[in-house]
């Protein structure tokens, strides 16, 4: 099968590799799509730190080619949204319903649950990204982390919903729900924030503030429907902007999408007293920040989302009914379309900011 193969930073080419075969509680897919995210071009760039050779792509939805032993929720012909959370069901976070937080699962070590490989060339392993490699002709996926979804949505159109656009839609439903008639401030309007905006907006918000450093951003934010206001960060001072459009009070809601050094404060500090602040972006595997105890005596709340904190096998249905309703315009935050060999130009497009998201396609 083909595949892109990243074996140094800021390289990736397709390489032909052998054909995987699922494991124990695993599946195969077939891949019809995958979204190109920022956490792929962050390892690419490398800024965060895994194991190599490596195929990366994480937000797969495909059709179910063959299942392994001890499977019990997919049969061949499925149509399945993979997706970054791989909850065990079994440990303390898990039976809290907080499969994001799960306690038996590691991130970024390039291999599946029991601590092997499953894609090799020859007598090479090759390593994969988030228990599912899905910048590949085929995919093998832990039952537990796949989604089974409705034959009639075009899979190629959910791809997000593996990753970002979940990460986004749950940070403002289900991490930190916005109550209607709210106030929303997001800092980063690529495809995550766009997803909090719609999330937001879901939810009945009354005021959504886009902030970016990027005008075309701003732009597709303001031309889905998704902003009432923007802020040229570059241009404008963040946290004045904010308050001279709440009445000088603050934001009820603001989600940090970016996770540079200094966005975290500027969230903190647009928030009203009694205002919430979620973290949902990581610039770099370490960034720092420092806060004014007093923001927290104001009884402004600060927390974090891993994957938007959804529950895949309840949440990723529920989006995937909101879309074929015509309630979230999941086809509007994809920008372009990939085949799997422009894949370096797909990353560079979104290293460049020419795209918001982009998806590779398998299917003609």
């Amino acid at each position: 099968m083909r595949a892109a193969v990243c074996r140094e930073v800021r390289q990736i080419a397709i390489e032909e590799l052998d054909e995987p075969t699922p494991g124990d509680g695993e599946i195969k897919l077939r891949m019809v799509a995958t979204g190109v995210c920022r956490t792929d071009l962050s390892i690419f760039q490398g800024h965060l730190p895994v194991p190599r050779p490596i195929v990366l792509g994480h937000e797969g939805v495909g059709i179910v080619e063959a299942v392994g032993t001890g499977v019990t929720r997919f049969s061949p012909g499925d149509s399945v949204v993979c997706s970054i959370i791989a909850g065990c069901g079994d440990c303390f976070q898990c039976r809290r319903h907080s499969s994001a937080l799960c306690e038996n699962v590691t991130f970024y070590t390039g291999k599946m649950l029991d601590g092997t490989t499953r894609l090799s060339k020859g007598d090479e392993a090759i390593h994969s990204l988030s228990f599912q490699a899905s910048f590949a002709e085929k995919a093998i996926v832990p039952e537990r982390s796949a989604v089974r979804v409705r034959k009639d949505a075009p899979l190629d159109k959910l791809a997000g919903l593996a990753c970002g656009v979940s990460t986004g839609l749950g940070a403002a439903m289900v991490r930190d729900p916005v109550e209607p008639g709210a106030s929303v401030v997001v800092i980063g309007t690529g495809g995550v924030g766009l997803s909090v905006l719609m999330g937001a907006k879901l939810r009945g918000a009354a005021k959504l503030i886009a902030v970016d450093v990027n005008p075309t951003k701003l732009e597709k934010a303001l031309a889905m429907g998704l902003a009432t206001e923007t802020i040229d960060a570059s241009q404008q001072d963040v946290v004045s902007v904010v308050r001279s459009l709440t009445d000088g009070r603050g934001a009820d809601h603001a989600f940090d999408v970016v996770g540079s050094a200094g966005t975290l404060e500027q969230a903190v500090e647009a928030v009203r007293p009694g205002g919430h602040v979620v973290l949902i972006g990581l610039a770099a595997a370490e960034v720092g920040t420092e806060l004014q105890t007093s923001a927290l005596l104001r009884q402004k709340t600060l927390t974090g989302t891993m994957g938007g904190s959804i529950e895949p096998r309840r949440h990723i249905p529920e989006f995937v009914d909101l879309f074929l309703a015509g309630r979230l315009d999941l086809a509007g935050l994809m920008d372009k379309s990939y085949r799997l060999e422009e894949i370096g130009q797909a990353l560079e497009d979104l290293e460049e900011g020419r795209v918001t998201r982009g998806v590779i396609c398998f299917d003609d």
